[in-house]
């Protein structure tokens, strides 16, 4: 089963409403994606099948985030989206390439352009140039919070960074798929991130959590902060 092979090879685990609210997106907007709805079928073939669960992989999952940025800061329709995935893995055998560092892609005028190999110039995947290397410069690239292993493809994600004041040092709240199934952790902990934040919350105060816990105290605020930010629930 595509679950328990998710599982046993630590490939990250997420339920729609988690990796939606992580990724800082409509669950409806990722649960179409996926799934469909009554009108529609999906416009993407999720790695576990519906009848296990509706679970995302954490390459999926980087996925939502490549979609939230196309949708917020470019206003590609999802459709646009897929056909630019679809080219890909069919034209260049490449899957998930929003998670891999080889294969960066970007837009330019509106359509999606990827970077196959060692080519200087990216290639269109989307629009009436498809396969047509581009001179134009490109903008944003999606991976900058992203980490990699040496086969290039995303093994972290760096979900909120907290400069400590008056310190000459960030701590981060990592996502990686190996521990806590790819849940927010605080670097440098082993603990997640709402862990430490609900704890804040119970002991009425950031430093009783940081004593209870063993950690400093700004590895607490920094997962405080990251939980207000993704506006987590009580």
């Amino acid at each position: 089963m595509k679950l328990m092979e998710t599982v046993r090879s630590s490939s990250g685990l997420y339920t729609v409403g988690e990796a939606a609210n992580f990724a800082k997106m409509p669950v409806a907007t990722l649960n179409y994606w996926l799934y469909g709805d009554k009108a529609r079928p999906s416009l993407h073939q999720p790695m576990i099948g519906q009848e296990e669960g509706k679970f995302l992989t954490f390459y999926e999952f980087v996925e939502a985030l490549a979609i939230r940025t196309l949708r917020n800061s470019y206003k590609l329709s999802l459709q646009k989206i897929r056909a630019g995935l679809e080219e890909a893995k069919q034209a260049y055998k490449i899957d998930y390439p929003f998670a891999n560092k080889e294969h960066k892609t970007v837009i330019i005028g509106g359509d999606l352009h990827i970077f196959i190999g060692e080519s200087e110039n990216p290639v269109q995947l989307t629009g009436k140039g498809k396969k047509q290397q581009s001179l134009r410069p490109c903008i944003e690239q999606f991976m900058r919070d992203l980490e990699f292993d040496e086969k290039k493809m995303a093994k972290a994600y760096i979900a909120y960074r907290y400069p400590v004041p008056n310190e000459a040092r960030t701590i981060n709240v990592m996502m990686n798929p190996k521990f806590c199934f790819g849940e927010p952790v605080v670097d440098g902990t082993p603990h997640r991130a709402e862990t430490l934040w609900r704890a804040a919350l119970a002991e009425g105060s950031e430093e009783r959590a940081a004593e209870i816990y063993e950690v400093d105290l700004p590895q607490v605020i920094a997962a405080c902060r990251y939980c207000e930010d993704i506006e987590l629930s009580a």
